[in-house]
């Protein structure tokens, strides 16, 4: 009889998991899954803020290469393309959101770049606040 009552209580110990345990083991995962995403968009989202600020400072390095070339920087009406022309620079620079840089030369020795960040318009918060050097 002892051993009888050993394989029974054996037996229901292997009998699996419940559908409630399931439930439960995929809702977990699931929250897992959402906090690594949201976490991962917020990473690669300040990735492109980053990588638009070293593209920046590549076009200040082109920009003053050219000043010292030509005397000045380009005007506002010749833009960034002037350095693409007099082959300071190989391409047309742009941001990491694949938009091309605001460029305004205030005199012959300042001037403003500016990138609209992720939403493209001028304003906003967070990743689509408006980036500009100097």
């Amino acid at each position: 009889m002892n051993k009888k009552s050993t394989v029974a209580r054996l037996a229901r110990s292997h009998r699996g998991m419940t559908l409630i345990e399931i439930m439960v083991v995929i809702a977990i995962l699931g929250m897992m899954a959402t906090i690594i995403t949201v976490a991962y968009v917020r990473y690669l989202d300040q990735s492109k803020v980053d990588g638009t600020k070293i593209q920046m400072q590549n076009v200040v390095q082109a920009l003053d290469a050219y000043k010292v070339q030509y005397g000045a920087y380009p005007t506002t009406e010749q833009g960034l393309q002037e350095l693409v022309t007099k082959g300071v620079m190989p391409s047309m620079p742009k941001d990491k959101w694949d938009k091309e840089f605001e460029y305004i030369r205030h005199n012959s020795s300042s001037y403003t770049i500016k990138s609209y960040g992720a939403d493209g318009q001028a304003g906003g918060e967070g990743f689509d606040e408006d980036i500009s050097l100097p």
